[in-house]
């Protein structure tokens, strides 16, 4: 009972949450009284209601409204629902009656419960007083069971908290613990194996045989009996189908008939009488296909997988030629994660019975968990027409209109479900994330707490109610309640760890967080038939959360990156792997073009959402902006995990030393040393419109406009150019397209079109005889198009590309030269030169991603690139082979390791949708166009415990670089070879909830050829961070970073002078206090970068983005997100 319907629907209620859904409210019959007390949301069988100024009893109907003092009741072989006004639902039994009291101070309802069996659900503190005549009950937001006995009241909580009280005593309840109340005794705990079994009566169970009244002659013997009682219930009719063969005999010896009963007595809850039967149906045939069908169903249901599929095997055994059998086993085959075998026998099913309307709507489902939509909507059309008064078509159909978009019609088909069977949880579910999908949350979560209390073992189902109480802020109730009573409920599902580790993220819990991301990874594997193997949810709507922020907020990136690539690498069309990746590039130096094109393939994959794109995102070369501390890159930690139509606003200010202040479109800073200032402003528009659940399209306009003087930072202080000034404006519009041809074939397109003005200029050039210094860029229009194609099987994955680029610019350079004054020679003169920057970049490319092997992937690809035009330098032709692996040979263990050739691109704003990296290592490094690169690297990945993590990485690059040389007859194109060694190792460790530590070592070796040098001929870096951080969950964090750097190296000097040999060592202390706002509203954060205002000399490779300054800054940041 504890996982079937997260089985039979997961994908389809994963695509659905996403769809433009409306969905009015249902019709409900006018009350006598205002406000009313109770709403009817389900009635099964024979429920009648008498109103408070009525003698007579008259059957109850769906969306009833009642007040005080009517009864209902609930006759036998019957259940019904009700929601309270005040959020409480109460679900009743057979044999049950109870009295509405009413509503006390505007917030308790009350009620009596007379007799029978009564569950309750309440999200509210005291919102439900339960009254009987040996115990009273007040619900202090909680979930439990009351059963009124002849001489006794029985409670038993399953959550929360209930205080049971009669004139001899009193008694707190808590979840897990059961009394009994007797008349003039105080209530008494008691012990109850396994209480939730008390309430298999509420348990939904799908339909696995199918009858049709055809098959059984009319006539007053058994089989027309069945035949009218079979037309009854397919109207949603139960009582009239119960009395329809209420006069056949317990003595027949036909098992047909007691496989028909008990298939009935399931679809009411009566477990026990429909076990009866079906053992009566095998003592008649012991080799009975429908009767073991029937007990895989149950089986599977509660959750004993193995003996589910036994049984199903046994059923197609007794029967190969049965579509029940079939379908038993495909519940059974997707229990135990077999898809394929599933869909084998669904396809085998439907081929064996064709008019078998049952058969073609549980083909629809398997269809959509492959998310193959058009095969999922002819095959639930198919089981409608042959059957459109069967609520499980109706539900499945609902749900296949959605995936197309097709709102109006899955809204109607929705609406029949639940009219045709009011217990089904799925079609309540279903009309729920419509109405979220809209805009209305309260609404929307109000159906979804319906789907629990009609199926309250239903994990899946509680991890959806647990999001809407999170979207609604209501952390307790979405973590303490749903989170974990799904965990209990299905302890294979990684669903809810995923979901509660983003919320104990953004309640400051990010080492509980962390732990919560792990136990799902490492459960991921349970549920690989339908979702991406590793780290992500297959929820649309969640997968845009920021999981990264996870890993930012611990200051454990490395360990993001291990989880990012792998999950790019097992699943290339998984939108939300691309978005982690390029938000865990962003502390890493000189990977600038993989962050944005990383991105860019995440926009270009990504459904439709309201997460926005922070504008410098977007941007390569952030200078300043991306030095760390006050003004760091970050993505948004506020998104929404259901995608619904509204507004959001989010704003983040700065403020810090230097006249430092930032906005999200402005940045300003008067920088750490003379002329290193900086003002950009940043502005981004971005539209994106979906044709259909395939095809999807988006615009872009994105514009910059920048100022900077020198900010290179050199390793002596006084090596600048003092008189620099940089000055860009660039406009840039973005085309992009999504097609799946199915889920596993997707093609993207992009093409891109940017207008820059370049400017550089120096009046006080140091380097003798030049003074002066003049470069300008205008109207250089380029333009990029690149179309990629992803498969994706379960062997292999290819990723194949073809682009071309074309860059039309001149530069115009005028030097001002001091040359001896007259009469011996012609003093101050400028010198003009023009250099065409005319350039048509061709490349193509393929890749696969190769899982022959058990834990083992390998990377084989290949690129070429040709280059023509009028530029400096040779035209150039180079094909790029690219070799990796990833191994796991042990659980926790990732070896990687790699050999790539590379050709540095012509991109326009830097972006490409060529895969970025190869078994994890970055192939598109910030270096000078035309650079040819071979990388050669391996690493160790090493988680030792679910505290500790550990890795090493070591890789080197051969680069062969171009430039511009000066010769007697002018500028010549030469190249200088470069070499670099690389070495990175971690150690991160949670050694409590509210603790972080990490130890890294980091390595740079630089070996530059002295003729083109770039500021060093020689380098050796060496920084060993050491970061503490402490969360609380009240919202107050605080982290603390130790850096020790070494640096040595042979220098150049910016005024021409020979290159310096230099060395320093030294610390640099980072602090903060940050404070999460209740609510999750947004932080305010309080800090210092080099604390102690260590002054040091470094030089920084990552010219663009540099990570340290030697320079103290205090800061202050507040981010607000609203609603």
């Amino acid at each position: 009972m504890k996982n079937l319907a997260a089985i039979q629907f997961y994908t389809v209620l994963a695509m659905a949450v996403l769809l433009d859904v409306t969905s009015p409210p249902l019709s409900t019959a006018a009350a006598p009284c205002d406000p009313w007390i109770a709403k009817m949301v389900s009635v099964q069988g024979v429920v009648e209601v008498r109103r408070a100024s009525q003698t007579q009893w008259v059957p109850a109907r769906l969306n009833d409204l009642y007040c005080g003092g009517d009864q209902v009741q609930v006759g036998e072989r019957s259940r019904a629902d009700l929601a309270l006004i005040n959020q409480p639902v109460i679900r009743l039994d057979q044999n049950t009656t109870i009295s509405l009291g009413g509503i006390r101070e505007q917030r308790v309802s009350w009620l009596d419960l007379v007799r029978g069996a009564l569950y309750f659900f309440s999200r509210l503190p005291r919102n439900l007083e339960v009254r009987t005549a040996f115990v009273n009950a007040g619900v202090e937001g909680t979930e439990g069971l009351i059963v009124v006995e002849s001489n006794r009241t029985l409670i038993t909580i399953f959550e929360g908290t209930v205080l049971a009280s009669n004139p001899s005593g009193s008694l707190t309840l808590v979840g897990g613990q059961s009394a009994i109340a007797e008349q003039g005794r105080a209530p008494t705990l008691t012990v109850v194996v396994r209480p939730r079994d008390a309430v298999q009566w509420a348990i939904y169970y799908p339909p696995t045989l199918y009858f049709r009244p055809e098959e059984f002659p009319a006539g007053p013997g058994w089989q027309g009996m069945v035949r009218n009682s079979i037309e009854a219930y397919m109207k949603g009719d139960f009582q009239a189908a119960f009395e329809s063969i209420k006069g056949v005999p317990d003595t027949l010896g036909e098992p047909r008939f007691f496989a028909y009963r008990a298939s009935l007595l399931l679809a009411v809850g009566r477990i026990d009488e429909a076990a009866r039967d079906i053992e009566r149906a095998l003592s008649l045939n012991p080799n009975y296909g429908d009767a073991f069908a029937l007990q895989s169903i149950v089986e599977v249901a509660q959750n004993e997988k193995e003996r589910a599929r036994d049984l199903a095997q046994r059923a197609v055994t007794a029967d190969p030629n049965s579509a029940s059998a079939l379908i038993a086993l495909s519940y059974a085959q997707q229990a135990n994660f077999d898809l394929e075998a599933a869909l084998s026998s669904l396809q085998r099913a439907v081929q064996l019975s064709p008019e078998n309307a049952l058969a073609w709507a549980r083909l629809a489902e398997i269809w959509l968990s492959f998310a193959q939509l058009s095969e999922a909507l002819d095959a639930a059309k198919k089981a409608v027409a042959l059957n459109p008064n069967l609520s499980r078509t109706q539900t499945v159909l609902g749900f296949a209109y959605l995936t197309q978009v097709n709102t109006e019609a899955a809204k109607k088909a929705f609406e029949t479900a639940i009219e045709l069977d009011q217990a089904d949880p799925l079609a309540r579910l279903g009309l729920g994330l419509a109405k979220i999908r809209e805009g209305d949350l309260q609404e929307g979560r109000r159906e979804i707490e319906i789907a629990v209390s009609l199926d309250p073992d239903n994990a899946l189902i509680r991890s959806y109610l647990g999001k809407a109480y999170y979207e609604e802020k209501r952390d307790k109730q979405a973590a303490d309640d749903q989170y974990e009573m799904s965990k209990q409920l299905d302890p294979k599902d990684p669903t809810p760890y995923f979901y509660d580790a983003i919320r104990k993220q953004t309640t400051n819990r990010p080492v509980e967080a962390l732990q919560d991301m792990q136990k799902a990874i490492e459960l991921n594997d349970n549920r690989a038939v339908y979702r991406s193997r590793l780290l992500l949810d297959s929820d649309l709507a969640a997968r845009s959360a920021a999981l990264g922020r996870i890993y930012s907020d611990l200051g454990f990136q490395q360990l993001g990156l291990v989880e990012g690539w792998k999950s790019v690498n097992t699943d290339p069309t998984n939108f939300s792997a691309h978005r982690f990746l390029a938000d865990s590039y962003s502390v890493l130096p000189r990977h600038e073009i993989a962050r944005v094109s990383e991105l860019l393939q995440s926009q270009l994959l990504q459904p439709l959402n309201m997460t926005p794109i922070q504008p410098r995102l977007a941007e390569s070369n952030l200078f300043l902006i991306s030095a760390g501390g006050p003004a760091s890159l970050s993505f948004n930690e506020f998104n929404p995990i259901f995608n619904r139509n509204g507004l959001n606003f989010q704003t983040t200010g700065l403020a810090g030393e230097n006249s430092t202040y930032a906005g999200e479109v402005h940045f300003q800073t008067d920088g750490w040393r003379r002329n290193s200032d900086q003002k950009d402003t940043i502005a981004n528009a971005f539209v994106q419109l979906e044709l259909s659940p395939k095809t999807s399209i988006q615009a872009e306009y994105r514009f910059r406009n920048s100022e900077r003087g020198d900010l290179n930072q050199q390793f002596f202080p006084e090596n600048f150019f003092p008189g620099q000034r940089n000055n860009e404006e660039r406009n840039i519009i973005r085309f992009g397209g999504r097609h799946a041809f199915s889920p596993d074939s997707i093609i993207l397109g992009s093409y891109t079109f940017q207008h820059s003005n370049v400017s550089v200029n120096d009046n006080r050039f140091p380097r003798f005889p030049i003074s002066s210094f003049d470069l300008k860029i205008r109207n250089e229009r380029a333009f990029g198009t690149e179309v990629q194609h992803l498969f994706r099987s379960p062997y292999f994955n290819l990723t194949s590309g073809i682009g071309y680029f074309d860059v039309d610019g001149t530069i115009k350079q005028t030097s001002g030269v001091n040359l001896p004054p007259p009469p011996f020679g012609p003093g101050f003169i400028e010198i003009p030169a023009t250099i065409n920057t005319i350039t048509h970049h061709f490349n193509i490319y393929s890749y696969a991603y190769l899982n022959f092997l058990r834990n083992v992937t390998f990377t084989l690809g290949v690129s070429f690139d040709s280059l023509t035009g009028d530029f400096p330098g040779e035209d150039q032709h180079q094909p790029n082979p690219k070799v990796g692996l990833t191994w796991n040979p042990f659980p926790n263990t990732t070896v990687r390791a790699a050999a790539f050739r590379v050709l540095k691109r012509t991109l326009v704003t830097n972006q490409t949708l060529e895969p970025t990296q190869v078994s994890g290592f970055n192939q598109f490094f910030d270096d000078t166009n035309l650079t040819r690169s071979w990388r050669y690297a391996g690493a160790i990945d090493q988680k030792f415990t679910k505290d500790l993590f550990g890795g090493v990485e070591l890789s080197k690059r051969d680069l062969t670089v171009p430039f511009i040389g000066s010769g007697l007859t002018g500028p010549t194109s030469e190249e200088a070879d470069w070499t670099e060694h690389l070495a990175r190792t971690y150690l991160f460790w949670t050694p409590s909830l509210s603790l972080a530590l990490r130890a890294e070592y980091q390595y740079e070796r630089a070996r530059r050829d002295e003729q083109f040098s770039q500021g060093i001929t020689r380098l050796d870096t060496h920084r060993v961070p050491l970061g503490l951080s402490f969360f609380h969950p009240s919202g107050l964090s605080a982290f603390l970073t130790a850096t020790y750097s070494h640096q040595r190296g042979k220098f150049d000097q910016v005024t021409g002078a020979p290159s310096r040999s230099g060395s320093d060592d030294f610390w640099t202390v980072d602090a903060g206090i940050r404070y999460r706002l209740p609510a999750r509203y947004g932080f305010v954060t309080v800090g210092a970068t080099n604390l102690f205002d260590k002054k040091f000399r470094f030089f920084e490779t990552d010219l663009r983005n540099p990570s340290i300054q030697p320079d103290r800054v205090f800061f202050g940041r507040i981010t607000l997100a609203l609603p």
